[in-house]
This record gives C-alpha cells, structure tokens and sequence, in this order.
C-alpha cells in the first residue's frame, strides 16, 4: 500500500511540474522567453507578467518602478523603520528598482529591504534598450551560485 502511494505521487508530481527544475526557494522561477515570473509550489501560483503594457523608452528609473509598483498594488517610496525607502513594497515582496548596469547595488538594498520589512526581497530589473552586456545573467549567477532568496521581476526600457 504504501508502495502504491509512493508511486501515485511520483506520477502526480511528474505531471505537475513538467520542465526540468531552475526554481528558488519559494517553487518559482523567471521565464525567459516572456519576462514573467511564476511559481510551482507557493501557495498563490500565479504568473506575475512583468512584460511591460506600454513601451518605456526615454522612462526614468522611478516612472518605471512607479508604473510597475501601482499595477501590482504595492507602495512607492515606503520607509523603512531604518529610514531607508523601499521603492515597492507588495503584500509579498520588497522591491528594489534598478536599471540593469546597477544589479549588484539592487542585491544588497534588496536583502536590506526585505529584512527591514519581514518582506521576501525582489529586483525590479530593468533591462536598458542601450544596454550591450547580459547583466541579467550575471545576476543570476550570482543568486544561484550564493543560493541568495531574491526573486527577480524584469521589464524592457
């Protein structure tokens, strides 16, 4: 009996989460080919579109985070009990917003954020049009290889 239970449950589970892993902490992992974001065992398993509604060019940082941060409900500009600003703080997460050349300063204020808020520490990575390196893939290297809990939300310029 216990056999059979095993077995079921290694079928279920094949068939459940089908691609070949890549998930955080937290079930969830970025799509590449969309720029969405979504989770396999979290309890909300919803897909977080980061895919932007309407082109950014020329947007500054903070019209970005702005757009963004309104569109998922969360706050702009929350202070901390540090008096630091969190740029979006969501029922979630605590985001810090930063175009792509800047990801290692978002790593720490990040962390810093999420820790001041008892929040899940998230990037807003904004990929620049201009840009000419894969600052994306440095990030992620780096979350993967130090097993960091940041979950990275990306948006095109």
């Amino acid at each position: 009996m216990k056999s059979l239970t095993i077995l079921i449950t290694l079928i279920i589970s094949c068939s459940i989460w089908p691609h070949g892993g890549g998930l955080n902490k937290d079930g969830c992992h970025n799509d590449r080919k969309t720029g969405g974001y979504h989770c396999h065992a979290s309890p909300d398993q919803q897909i977080i579109e980061t895919s932007p509604v309407r082109p950014f060019v020329g947007f500054t940082e903070n019209s970005i985070n702005t757009w963004w941060c309104n569109s998922r409900g969360g706050r702009t500009e929350f202070k901390t009990k540090d008096g630091t600003y969190v740029d979006c703080l969501t029922d979630i997460y605590a985001v810090e917003a930063e175009f792509d050349s800047n990801w290692k300063e978002a790593v720490g204020q990040s962390l810093h954020y999420a820790e001041s808020t008892n929040k899940r520490a998230a990037i807003l990575f904004i990929k620049q049009k201009s840009s000419r390196k894969d600052y994306y893939n440095e990030l992620e290297r780096v979350i993967s290889k130090y097993q960091l809990p940041i979950t990275i939300f990306t948006i095109e310029q």
